[in-house]
């Protein structure tokens, strides 16, 4: 597998209610907190959709958008069947707008461990929790997917036990930290600071 093999998804459709306003919108060194994720996401993939339910003329200026497929935000298992459905690749890899820090080998340890096991799913954990918004699918899933969301289920984790999904170990919790409010986002600037010094 490699990166002509997989389409990047940001994962933008949430309500962002801790935020205050459209997470992946929230303006971070003069950007858009999703255009960092699309920066650090383009190596590994063939092309990037943005998922989101609102706001999609911004997010459309340079990528296409996906909306859900089933309505009122029903959570990121409806995104993911979404950029599935759209994806022009057998493999898709996810990455939530608020998670700029994510691991810069995740897509290679994801692809690694889906190839040697077969599998269909592999999401991210580190050593305290699992990450699930953060995995590569295979389109493979989709029936079960649909099935799933059909019964009016919505739990990602039990979707992901469901299927068998395996998951990766990293070794830095820091790397998935979610910017859910205006004070991470001011913690994480500041950190990206110190970095640069």
């Amino acid at each position: 597998m490699n990166r002509s093999d997989i389409t990047g998804v940001i994962l933008a459709g949430g309500r962002s209610t801790r935020m205050g306003e459209d997470k992946g919108l929230v303006e971070v060194n003069g950007r858009p907190l999703f255009e960092h994720v699309a920066e650090k996401l383009r190596p590994d993939v063939s092309e990037i959709l943005i998922s989101c339910n609102r706001n999609s003329e911004r997010y459309g200026r340079n990528f296409q958008t996906v909306p859900d497929l089933i309505p009122d935000f029903s959570g990121p298992l409806a995104g993911m069947l979404a950029a599935l459905s759209a994806s022009k690749t057998e493999w898709v890899l996810f990455i939530p707008c608020d998670v700029p820090a994510f691991p810069d080998n995740l897509a290679e340890a994801l692809q690694a461990e889906a190839g040697e096991g077969g599998q269909q799913a592999v999401y991210a954990r580190d050593p305290e929790r699992v990450h699930p918004t953060l995995c590569l699918l295979n389109r493979k899933v989709m029936p079960a997917l649909e099935s799933y969301l059909g019964n009016g289920d919505k739990k990602l984790m039990i979707f992901f036990e469901k299927i068998g999904a395996k998951t990766v170990l990293f070794q830095e919790p820091l790397a998935f930290s979610n910017l859910n409010t205006p004070e991470d986002v001011e913690f994480w600037k500041a950190r990206q600071r110190d970095i640069k010094r």
